[in-house]
């Protein structure tokens, strides 16, 4: 099985080269009736150092620690200690939406503001880190309208899952953390997982997340060491229940294993958990395609779960998890009793392949093919700024027919342009990139309104109102 694991990663087009930071960079971990098939690392777990991932190297969990939040939740739904269409003001008084239940929370179907909420604090006070219990105060002190009446939309909201930790804490009578330790991860004998608190002075130990820095610089840097990435990696890092979770594919494992083997829920609350969303109007959420994983189907959400509906594969449940530089999927197959596991920490742009290509592998099915194409703007916008416009524009004309090697994209140009003109105050390059756009993507609106940005922008608006009118007159002939 090993060896028809390597050969199938391999020909979807991942040589697993640790010099291919594009490919897959962490572990991934597949397991039948709860044994392990395989479990395989590969990558940096930090690249500065050159420290490997393994098998033991901690991961942020990210939104797949709302699993085990719902899972806390329900734990004391059986012990009687609430009830799913309870309001959460029952329990917090000052929380200002006597409309919303727990169940809303629990489903994503509340109407909650998410990150957003928190953009006016951390504008006025920079340095602020978002903790949970800041949470209600600052909902009060929006003044926020919802987005619709609780129980009309599914709408993801991590806010929603900060909340149900801090019901957690309040019902429990401990802190968050204590309570997952007691009653979820060792009953699982999840002796490596643990809560992630960046408050705390000394750090345990987990995996690096990685991104490029930039078009222009074709290397991988830490997301700590980037301004750009504070908001999330610094300012919105601390909350509890949607995310920070830290763990090991091996402990995710002990996990799949108990909850499925009713240690942590009885059978009835798991089915619950696992069961789509039902709307105010009656019908159940559904949507054609599913998180992270590849290939025909449909996705669900339930009390903390992901649901997968794939032909030829039955029914499955899970989740995934994104941060900057980091992906993570869970996934469990309820018909044939399958699990996977992947970490990513660089958020690959092939890590749905490779965890699909896991399922195809544990079923015997030939695996996808991932064409590992090269991005054309990262290899012009690099030109552009070491050797100047004439050479990167030589450099595109030649490699842009080389589709089989080469890939364009409206949507990277276009963040490229505004990289340079915002985060690197790089004018002339901004406009450059921005101009070639209108001039490949001549019948996207975005280009033209991105161009015309940058030209007021470096207080060119005459030459740009001129310029537009060129390129619409150009098309309508």
């Amino acid at each position: 099985m090993k060896s028809f694991l390597i050969s199938a990663l391999v020909f979807c087009g991942l040589s697993l080269s640790a010099q291919d930071f594009q490919l897959l960079n962490g572990n991934i971990l597949m397991a039948k009736n709860g044994k392990v098939v395989n479990s395989l690392s590969y990558g940096y777990a930090d690249f500065p150092s050159r420290t490997p991932n393994t098998t033991k190297t901690p991961f942020n969990l990210a939104s797949i620690s709302k699993v085990f939040t719902a899972t806390a939740i329900l734990q004391l739904m059986e012990k009687g200690k609430l009830q799913l269409d309870e309001p959460f003001q029952t329990y917090f008084p000052d929380f200002p939406y006597p409309d919303i239940t727990i169940r809303h929370l629990l489903s994503h179907t509340s109407g909650l503001p998410d990150l957003e909420l928190f953009e006016p604090l951390i504008k006025e006070y920079p340095d602020t880190i978002i903790s949970s219990h800041i949470l209600i105060d600052q909902l009060k002190t929006s003044h926020r309208v919802l987005a619709f009446k609780p129980g009309d939309e599914f709408r993801y909201c991590n806010n929603g899952y900060v909340l149900l930790s801090l019901l957690v804490e309040k019902i429990g009578e401990e802190p968050f953390e204590d309570y997952l330790k007691k009653n979820i991860f060792r009953p699982a004998r999840m002796y490596e997982t643990f809560l992630y608190d960046p408050t705390q002075k000394k750090l345990p130990t987990q995996v690096s997340k990685h991104v490029y820095e930039s078009f222009a610089i074709d290397t991988l840097s830490r997301v700590c060491d980037s301004k750009r990435y504070r908001y999330t990696d610094y300012n919105n890092d601390a909350a509890t229940g949607a995310s920070n979770i830290i763990t090991t594919v091996n402990d995710m494992l002990l996990f799949d294993r108990a909850i499925f083997g009713f240690k942590l829920l009885k059978p009835a609350t798991l089915q619950l958990a696992i069961t789509p969303v039902k709307l105010n109007n009656g019908t159940f959420f559904s949507e054609k395609r599913m998180d992270t994983m590849e290939g025909t189907g449909e996705g669900s959400y339930g009390l903390g779960w992901e649901l997968f509906d794939q032909p030829g594969y039955g029914k499955g449940v899970g989740h995934g998890g994104f941060q900057f530089g980091l992906a993570t999927f869970y996934y469990h197959n309820l018909d044939k009793n399958q699990t996977i596991v992947g970490f990513d920490n660089t958020a690959g742009p092939s890590f749905g392949t490779v965890v699909t290509n896991a399922l195809h592998v544990l079923n015997n099915e030939p695996p996808l093919q991932y064409e590992h194409k090269k991005s054309l703007v990262r290899i012009y916008v690099t030109t552009l700024i070491k050797e100047g416009a004439d050479a990167a524009a030589t450099q595109l004309t030649l490699l842009k027919s080389d589709t089989a090697h080469y890939y364009l994209s409206e949507w990277e140009m276009n963040k490229a342009g505004y990289e340079q003109l915002y985060d690197y105050y790089r004018i002339d390059a901004a406009l450059e990139i921005f101009k070639l756009n209108c001039l490949l993507f001549p019948l996207s609106y975005n280009t033209y309104d991105s161009y015309g940005e940058a030209l007021n922008r470096a207080g060119k608006k005459k030459r740009g109102n001129r310029t537009l009118r060129t390129f619409h007159s150009d098309q309508s002939e």
